[in-house]
């Protein structure tokens, strides 16, 4: 099991368990509440306590986190950019979806092959959701402690992640942010559109580069809407090359939309590493540009 340990010193010292789970190792209440059902799930000295428990100066709280990768004979058929005790980072392929499907058991899905890899499937806890069309730059956490403290980072300045995109045709300003409410469509599972009494929706971009069809654009997202960059794509005119949903599908071009998670930095919050990772964008989308 993973565990998070806090020696007791004295300005911790009389404090309650609670209080220094919460305000010193950053736990939820949820978290606290899972974790005192647990056997030895929240000790002092290794012993099971209760959380108004008061440790002494020289205890040494200890509290269960999450599940330990019990198979070390499957490779994981992701290029894996950075892995540690909490984390995992990988360069989806466009295709695989971030969760297992119950209604297509041959479907591929990055949920299935990670549970594989760690033996168990107590340890998949995505982050940052990619659409199974987009690829790149994949963040899982291991235990629901770091899901939660990265989650709260998410749209922050310290967690930033920059996409790559291919849109049809030129945009007029070639640097900006698209603040524009976004719902879901009426009778649709999936579609969203720009609608005013939507969620608030913050895309930045920039064009990179253009030939006479396409523009390459980096895109900064502000928010975190399901579809955000391709629906603000749409809205302006200029939907990604390949998108079957908010523009016009031609798989002889390209067989997905033409979005990829580029590169991501933020700061580790076990052991404040600043992370910055950079994913190559794959050759469907390069040929595009060439």
């Amino acid at each position: 099991m993973r565990r998070l340990f806090l020696k007791i010193d004295e300005k911790y010292a009389g404090r309650t368990v609670r209080s220094l789970l919460s305000q010193e190792l950053h736990l939820s209440s949820s978290l606290i509440s899972k974790q005192k059902r647990v056997p030895f799930g929240i000790t002092v000295d290794g012993v099971q306590v209760h959380t108004d428990f008061r440790p002494d100066e020289g205890q040494v709280l200890g509290v269960v986190i999450g599940a330990s990768r019990e198979n070390f004979s499957y490779e994981l058929p992701y290029e894996i950019l950075f892995e540690d005790d909490d984390i995992l980072i990988i360069n989806k392929p466009s295709g695989a979806a971030a969760h297992g499907s119950r209604y297509d058991d041959m479907a591929e899905s990055v949920e299935d092959e990670v549970n594989r890899y760690y033996g168990n499937t107590e340890m998949y806890h995505p982050v940052s959701r990619l659409d199974r069309g987009t690829s790149g730059i994949m963040t899982i956490a291991k235990n629901g402690y770091m899901h939660e403290r990265l989650i709260s980072m998410l749209h922050t300045d310290g967690f930033i992640r920059s996409y790559l995109g291919i849109v049809c045709g030129h945009l007029e300003e070639k640097e900006g942010t698209v603040s524009l409410p976004i719902a879901r469509v009426e009778g649709s599972a999936i579609k969203r559109e720009v609608r005013s009494d939507g969620q608030s929706a913050e895309t930045c971009y920039e064009v990179l580069w253009e030939n006479e069809k396409y523009s390459l654009v980096r895109f900064i997202l502000k928010t975190g809407r399901t579809h955000q960059i391709r629906v603000h794509m749409s809205h302006l005119g200029h939907p990604l090359v390949g998108d079957w949903l908010y523009g016009k599908e031609d798989t002889s071009i390209i067989s997905r939309p033409a979005l990829h998670s580029a590169s991501l930095g933020f700061t580790h919050p076990m052991t404040n590493e600043r992370i910055m990772l950079d994913c190559e964008m794959p050759e469907d989308m390069k040929k595009l540009i060439e």
